[in-house]
């Protein structure tokens, strides 16, 4: 029994989940780019000035073995910004404690990993903490390109899902 169990979730897996209706779906989408821009609120920036971009593909997001109907779509709602942080990394290590305490207030989980210099390879002394909010949303914040600035990544994972959808440049 418990082997057979164990076979349907993985064939539920391999197909990626239930489908969901197109509302459900855009709710998704509301519900991640809230998650988004609310953090970079949090951290006292205006979201729709420091936005980087827009994104609903994901390199493990994609119908491999065919299992999806024709009316089956899948996207990855994902989006980053760019606030910035005074005070340089002093002000990055600010923000990773204040999204930490927060978001743990929550109830969420947090999860750190150290970052590394992407030339040499060596430590910065800096963290990239994670987290997952109510909605099933991955938000990150990660170190930016430059001294002082952040990246925020609301995440929204894989998702199936009925009818077509690309981010509006309105949004």
């Amino acid at each position: 029994m418990f082997l057979l169990l164990e076979l349907a979730a993985s064939c539920s897996a391999m197909k990626g989940g239930p489908v969901r209706s197109e509302e459900q779906f855009l709710a998704h989408v509301r519900d991640t780019q809230a998650a988004g821009e609310d953090t970079v609120r949090f951290l006292g920036s205006d979201p729709d000035s420091v936005i980087l971009q827009k994104s609903s593909v994901g390199v493990s997001c994609a119908d491999d073995f065919g299992v999806d109907g024709d009316d089956v779509s899948r996207d990855q709602p994902s989006i980053a910004w760019a606030p910035d942080l005074k005070d340089g990394d002093a002000g990055y290590r600010v923000a990773v404690e204040s999204l930490r305490t927060r978001w743990s207030e929550r109830g969420w989980k947090v999860t750190e990993e150290p970052v590394t210099d992407p030339v040499t390879g060596k430590a910065t002394g800096l963290r990239e903490i994670h987290t997952t909010d109510d909605h099933g949303v991955t938000l990150s914040l990660s170190p930016g390109r430059h001294s002082g600035e952040g990246r925020i990544v609301a995440d929204g994972a894989c998702v199936r899902h009925d009818g077509y959808w690309h981010w509006d440049t309105d949004d």
